[in-house]
């Protein structure tokens, strides 16, 4: 059984371990030699990641089976947004199975909650940012009732790609 838990400071190790290793796992075959190498020591160094669980716009959780990491989830409002910054949206910034949990529906819970903590919120869309070569990511979440309403650059600090804008009127 499933549970998310809000991620404490404390906890920054794991999420770091468990952030790199999903980001590997999801875009290393599909990128150059040391571009995600790059970028890992960037956004995902401990004071970067503690700075980030520090900001009370945003919202952090485990995805846990008992003690046991599934996943992780990270939801922005108003600044903390990467993009647009409207007090009416959420963005979805990371969300992220383990290898093993993938494909088990863990996705489609972590995108309901997210869906959810919108509505308490009071906010009226949510959006995320999909890397234009992620197909099933992109099927997903049309699955779900996302469209695709434009495109931005995504800084990989080795190189710029492109990520297409997705978002879904609640």
């Amino acid at each position: 059984m499933m549970q998310l838990t809000p991620i404490a400071l404390s906890e920054s190790v794991q999420l770091q371990a468990l952030a790199k290793r999903t980001y590997i796992a999801a875009f290393k075959s599909k990128n150059k030699p040391g571009v995600i190498e790059t970028y890992l020591e960037t956004a995902f160094a401990k004071a970067q990641l503690e700075t980030e669980l520090q900001n009370k716009q945003s919202y952090w959780y485990f995805a846990k089976n008992n003690t046991q990491l599934l996943g992780y989830l990270k939801l922005n409002t108003h600044t903390a947004q990467t993009e647009f910054k409207e007090p009416e949206g959420l963005e979805i910034e990371r969300i992220y199975m383990d290898m093993p949990y993938l494909r088990k529906g863990i996705g489609g819970k972590l995108l309901d909650f997210s869906i959810s903590k919108a509505k308490e919120l009071r906010k009226t869309y949510i959006w995320l940012g999909v890397w234009e070569h992620n197909p099933d990511a992109i099927r997903f979440y049309k699955k779900r009732g996302f469209t695709i309403t434009g495109t931005h650059d995504y800084d990989m600090i080795a190189e710029i790609q492109t990520d297409y804008i997705m978002r879904l009127a609640l």
